[in-house]
């Protein structure tokens, strides 16, 4: 299914608020394969590589759930959105990328890329 951030209940921590800087963020499109309703971004930081000669990008990491109400319902994310702002200020663009977790009973997950290639992650013991 084709999401866009704006139309999702958006919330970010303290440690991502500085989403609020670009406001064409609502018109981000991205795909994921289950329903979503919800966006809580919990990181946004700017990234620098020698590569890029000091002019960087920043990233936006926010988990995906299901519901209207997460917290209420103790729901876990379903999957993370990373969302790269490059061009900032002046010629902005933006690129997605997904990430689906699928849980097993015995607490392990395995964690899914936009590829279709799984990782296991196994609860620590």
């Amino acid at each position: 299914m084709r999401y866009r951030i704006g139309d999702l209940q958006i919330f970010a921590t303290p440690s991502a608020s500085e989403i609020f800087r670009f406001p064409c963020l609502s018109q981000v499109e991205f795909e994921f394969p289950t329903a979503v309703r919800t966006l809580l971004f919990i990181h946004c930081g700017e990234v620098r590589t020698t590569s890029d000669c000091g002019k960087g990008y920043f990233e936006l990491v926010g988990r995906l759930y299901k519901t209207d109400r997460p917290k209420e319902t103790g729901e876990d994310h379903t999957g993370k959105l990373y969302v790269y702002v490059h061009g900032f200020p002046h010629a902005t663009w933006f690129e997605t990328i997904v990430e689906q977790l699928e849980g097993y009973s015995d607490g392990s997950f395995d964690v899914i890329a936009s590829d279709g290639k799984r990782t296991k992650v196994y609860p620590e013991r």
